[in-house]
């Protein structure tokens, strides 16, 4: 078979005996050129033989050995890459540029492979004369005598250094990125650990700042349009007064007022503008009672334990989530149930546990969202007292869907969270456990039987 032919069949990394070049050894017509055996032919059969050594020697790196493996022809490609002279390769065998770096294995399956006639292929690292290294890209094809065994192996390497260093930087780079990703997430954990700790402290400071805004510029212009209101009711029922007076001494004014009248809608006016005045009052009432609710459920000033009535702590919160109660859409309003037990002043952080009510009560409102009339929320305090001492319990209920007992247990771990991306941290639970039992040293448990509803219970020690 011509070696164009063999080149064909490398792409496997073995071929059977038929793909393997059959040259007998003992042909009288065989001459040998450079240690190359080339069946003597005539004309174009020989000239072809020679051009594809010439061929392989300028663009390949070629050797042959006999049977044993030893060096019988080496072109100056080999030499130049291995950095051995012609002189020390003939002779020797391959491991004399053997790097150490393939197994036993290797080379017992490389033999296996080329002693049964079938070609060999694949890439082997190999060990120049200077100690460098370099890789190579491998074939070798054996010559088959009369009775179809090897009698000399001919390779052909071109040289893929270049290639392999270049995929060993690439994983060096894709490995270092893979250790980098990791430390960042590990540190990504940590501060996301350490946000949990802080976070409830930071929406404090935010929401005190808020207050403070909130007192300075709209409480203020709140107070003045609602004493101003207090005058307009009056001045508006002293001005009606004076009109119904008109009508009743002149109820025949003249036609110019009756048709001024007539255009202002004038008994419509007067029946109108107390009702508007009443709602302005209403309004600026609601205003008050929001900024009064804020400044109750922050307790900027109250930054150390002290005893406190817990219930309007729980009013100030539900003020603030009153617009979440509301009917949305088909969903009608949530029904809020409030059971307040004679619970005595609570020793504890006011702020902190008004989040811990935020907190609940919120999950508590997007449990419901789905859920069909009626929609309930109930809250119940109470003063429980047994071995362990007096405490105030808070519990807080819900008719919604219930949470799984599969994931319990997870509840309170920060980060955790059952609600879809971007609805929710998966830390204001965490965070109303850390306020309940680390700050406080009390308890927060949560019950959901199986068909449905969710409880929360928050135990505060009252010494």
């Amino acid at each position: 078979m011509d070696m164009e032919t063999a080149k064909n069949k490398y792409s496997h990394q073995r071929l059977d005996a038929k793909g393997s070049a059959e040259i007998p050894p003992h042909n009288p017509r065989t001459k040998h050129h450079n240690g190359l055996s080339v069946p003597e032919a005539s004309g174009i059969d020989k000239l072809l033989c020679r051009s594809i050594k010439f061929a392989l020697d300028k663009t390949a790196i070629v050797a042959l050995t006999d049977a044993k493996g030893k060096i019988l022809y080496v072109n100056d490609k080999f030499c130049e890459l291995s950095q051995y002279s012609e002189k020390e390769l003939l002779g020797k065998d391959h491991r004399i540029v053997n790097s150490g770096y393939h197994s036993r294995q290797f080379f017992q399956d490389f033999w296996a492979t080329i002693k049964s006639g079938q070609i060999w292929r694949g890439e082997i690292h190999n060990q120049a004369k200077d100690g460098s290294y370099y890789w190579v890209d491998t074939t070798v094809v054996p010559f088959l005598d009369e009775h179809g065994q090897p009698y000399q192996y001919l390779s052909i390497r071109f040289d893929i250094t270049a290639r392999k260093q270049a995929e060993a930087a690439l994983k060096q780079a894709e490995e270092l990125s893979r250790h980098q990703a990791e430390m960042l997430q590990r540190a990504l954990m940590e501060i996301k650990q350490t946000q949990a700790q802080l976070v409830h402290t930071e929406k404090m400071s935010g929401l005190g700042q808020l207050v403070a805004g909130i007192a300075h510029e709209i409480n203020n212009p709140v107070n003045f349009i609602y004493g101003n209101l207090l005058y307009t009711a009056e001045y508006v029922e002293k001005i009606l007064k004076l009109l119904a007076l008109y009508q009743y001494h002149y109820p025949e004014p003249v036609a110019e007022i009756q048709d001024t009248a007539e255009v202002l809608e004038l008994e419509f006016l007067m029946e109108d503008l107390p009702k508007m005045v009443d709602s302005m009052q209403m309004g600026a009432n609601r205003i008050r009672d929001l900024v009064r609710s804020l400044r109750n459920f922050s307790r900027l000033d109250e930054s150390e334990r002290k005893l406190v009535d817990i219930h309007p702590g729980i009013d100030s919160t539900l003020l603030i989530l009153q617009h979440r109660l509301k009917p949305k859409g088909s969903n009608q309003e949530i029904e809020l149930i409030q059971d307040y037990g004679n619970l005595p002043p609570v020793l504890c952080y006011p702020s902190q546990l008004n989040q811990v009510f935020m907190n609940i009560l919120a999950n508590a409102i997007d449990a419901l969202e789905e859920q069909p009339a009626p929609r309930l929320i109930t809250i119940r305090t109470r003063l429980v007292q047994g071995k362990e001492g007096d405490f105030a319990h808070i519990t807080i209920a819900d008719n919604g869907p219930g949470i799984p007992a599969a994931i319990h247990s997870r509840l309170f771990d920060p980060f955790f969270t059952t609600k879809p991306v971007g609805k929710g941290t998966g830390l204001g639970l965490s965070i109303a456990h850390q306020i309940v039992v680390e700050k406080h040293g009390g308890m927060l448990e949560c019950i959901s039987p199986p068909g449905g509803g969710t409880q929360f219970t928050i135990a505060i020690p009252l010494k």
